[in-house]
């Protein structure tokens, strides 16, 4: 049997990993069972740095965080010593059961995140948040394992060799990009996590480093089986801007309402690949496009139809009030043109106030340059007013490429119009993202990003088309738009299939 700093018998290994050997071990001294982390310190590593750090992590004191009692060294070998925690990691229980109910992946983030706040509050970031690091007891409660370690073991010495600390499918876009580790970027993990336990799988592992590290920087994780405010807690964590990062307050009343919340089905989310094919048919003479005075939309005409029954029912009353006012009234005499404020007015309070079927204006146009101001509700409609819409189009060559653009933003020399995939919205809406149309430099490819850095991920921007619904909009129809990969080039498609191709993610929804 082992025994390290004379009191830590070790007697069996429990795991291991890039960090370093996890060991069942017993304090002799004070007759307790222990584990002991052996770590795995790469040639340059500040032993002293690494102490320091652990030493840090245990005063931590929360029912949340694996306890460290003790760090010790010896030998050339540096050991942490930690309370036992005999108990599957959340990637083993995802790996078992699969992707796990909304509220209780949201039950399980609050107790974490109870943690990390915890650590925040004492200057401890850890750094290396993910669901092997996450140890899911009996009842679900949960411990976070290796606080400081992964910060630890950073050292300057070993980024000066290319060596990255943590874990990249989990790690936060701006640590690739120079900047230190912040609670900031523990958030950004603890919502890689969450994407993890509800959707079965990491949000941006890629066959290769390098092309996970550009998923991390540039893309958007599609959301399949997250719904309702976890899913927006996923999207408020998983933002490439830290300043534009959700909080840990805000992140917290998000989980409690998903915890607590009743759908009818909370993990049975639609799959957008198991949706019928929709088929794309090109603009024709009978599908025109909207202008100022003619909106023929048929998702519209729905929205439209109890207005019109409204503005009926309305004129009738219009012309009962008008039989009123032609009675002379004995006490005050209505004048030609004044609104009259007798009984003839109250007929008109059961009914929604409108005096005729609605007709678009230039303000609420959905055609592109339209004013972008949306309308105070309106009193003689009863609905809530619609933003200024901007049609997106698809186009494309003769040997396959394709562009999506409005008129502002039109295809190259050689496309032609293919079809109308629905209409973005001209300004920020709450619930929308920026959408650019962008080319790849030095090539002939282009394609649509929700890249909100505007940077195009790198590549050519060739502006800003619009803002696109990250939810389906409650006030109108809507259709997935997604973003599709051809081999040479790129589309968009509001096909879940990617009309045969691969889907790289859904970019947002287009209103109908």
């Amino acid at each position: 049997m082992r025994l390290v700093a004379g009191r830590y018998a070790i007697s069996a290994e429990l795991g291991r990993g890039g960090m370093g050997v996890v060991w069942r071990a017993e304090d002799r001294v004070l007759g307790r069972p222990v584990a002991l982390k052996e770590l795995a310190t790469p040639p340059g590593t500040n032993l002293e740095r690494v102490m320091r750090e652990a030493r840090t992590a245990g005063r931590l004191n929360d029912p949340g965080v694996v306890t460290v009692y003790d760090v010790v060294s010896e030998q050339g070998a540096t050991f942490i010593v930690m309370e036992l925690v005999v108990a599957p990691t959340l990637a083993d229980v995802v790996g078992r059961e699969g992707p796990l109910a909304n509220d209780r992946v949201a039950a399980l983030g609050l107790q974490v995140l109870g943690a990390l706040e915890s650590a925040h509050a004492a200057g401890v970031v850890h750094r290396d948040v993910k669901p092997s690091n996450i140890m899911v007891l009996p009842g679900d409660r949960v411990k976070l394992a290796d606080f400081g370690i992964a910060r630890a073991m950073d050292d300057p010495a070993l980024t000066q060799t290319g060596g990255v600390m943590g874990s990249p499918g989990y790690m936060a876009p701006e640590l690739f990009a120079g900047a230190g580790p912040s609670p900031a970027s523990d958030l950004w993990s603890l919502g890689a996590t969450l994407f993890h336990a509800a959707e079965g799988r990491a949000p941006f592992q890629r066959t290769t480093t390098a092309a996970t590290l550009h998923a991390i920087m540039y893309d958007q994780p599609v959301l399949e089986r997250c719904r309702g405010p976890l899913a927006d807690a996923v999207r408020g964590l998983l933002t490439q801007s830290a300043s534009d990062r959700l909080s840990a307050s805000g992140l917290r009343g998000l989980l409690q309402t998903a915890r607590t919340a009743i759908t009818d089905s909370p993990t049975q989310a639609v799959d957008p690949a198991a949706l019928p094919t929709i088929v794309f048919e090109p603009v024709t003479a009978k599908v025109a496009p909207p202008s100022p005075t003619t909106v023929d939309w048929e998702p519209r005409r729905k929205r439209r139809l109890p207005l019109v029954l409204t503005g009926v029912a309305v004129a009738v009353v219009a012309a009962l009030g008008t039989v009123f006012l032609l009675k002379p009234d004995r006490t005050t005499p209505v004048a030609a043109g004044a609104t009259p404020t007798s009984t003839s007015a109250t007929p008109t309070t059961s009914k929604k106030p409108s005096s005729k079927k609605p007709t678009p204006s230039p303000s609420t146009s959905a055609l592109p340059g339209a004013s972008a101001t949306v309308p105070p509700p309106s009193t003689t409609t009863g609905e809530k007013p619609h933003p200024a819409e901007v049609p997106l189009i698809r186009y494309h060559q003769p040997d396959g490429g394709h562009f999506s653009g409005t008129k502002k933003i039109g295809p190259p020399a050689g496309f032609t119009k293919e079809g109308v995939f629905g209409s973005l919205v001209a300004t920020a809406e709450p619930g929308t993202r920026k959408l650019f149309a962008c080319k790849v430099k030095d090539g002939k490819d282009w394609f649509t990003s929700p890249d909100q850095s505007g940077k195009c991920e790198g590549q050519q921007s060739l502006g800003l088309l619009g803002h696109i619904y990250a939810n389906p909009p409650s006030w109108a129809g809507a259709r997935a738009l997604y973003r599709c990969n051809a081999g040479a080039s790129h589309f968009d498609s509001l096909d879940a299939g990617c009309e045969g191709k691969t889907k790289e993610f859904l970019m947002g929804y287009v209103v109908v």
